[in-house]
């Protein structure tokens, strides 16, 4: 994950550890202690399909969201991928975050592209990142294909 003004990017090739979840909150907490929103931008790779998260991470991502409500400008996701498993998934999430979000601007994508569009237009009047920064970003916390584990 990176901060990137007042957006957090967290992208996720496998199953996320709870841990990850909670790495953030020294950046959320003093983003919100600047006076500016905050906003997630999520992505989930192709190669993460089908490992959902665990009961530890499902349950911290609610206490934060509860915690941090009033701050958060939106959700923006990223489930990669045009399969069905990808179609579902997003289609699941979407009936989710319809009842879960409660004020919170949820929004769900298939494409990198068509998320930081989306994200950089919404935090424009916030001074958010370009579309170009965010693209920039979830690229560089991309795995490398090519490195060996």
């Amino acid at each position: 994950m990176v901060g990137l003004e007042n957006l957090l990017i967290c992208v996720y090739w496998g199953a996320p550890p709870v841990q990850a979840l909670r790495e953030r909150i020294e950046w959320v907490e003093r983003t919100i202690a600047s006076g500016r929103p905050v906003a997630l931008f999520v992505v989930v790779t192709e190669a993460a399909a089908g490992q959902l998260p665990g009961r530890a991470f499902r349950v911290e991502s609610k206490q934060q969201a509860e915690k941090y409500r009033e701050h958060l400008l939106f959700s923006a996701s990223v489930i990669e991928g045009t399969r069905v498993t990808a179609v579902l998934v997003r289609s699941f999430l979407r009936s989710l975050a319809t009842v879960a979000a409660r004020g919170i601007d949820v929004r769900f994508f298939e494409d990198s592209a068509d998320g930081a569009l989306w994200a950089a237009e919404q935090l424009e009047p916030h001074d958010g990142p370009s579309e170009e920064a965010i693209l920039a970003a979830v690229a560089s916390l991309r795995p490398d294909p090519t490195a060996e584990d």
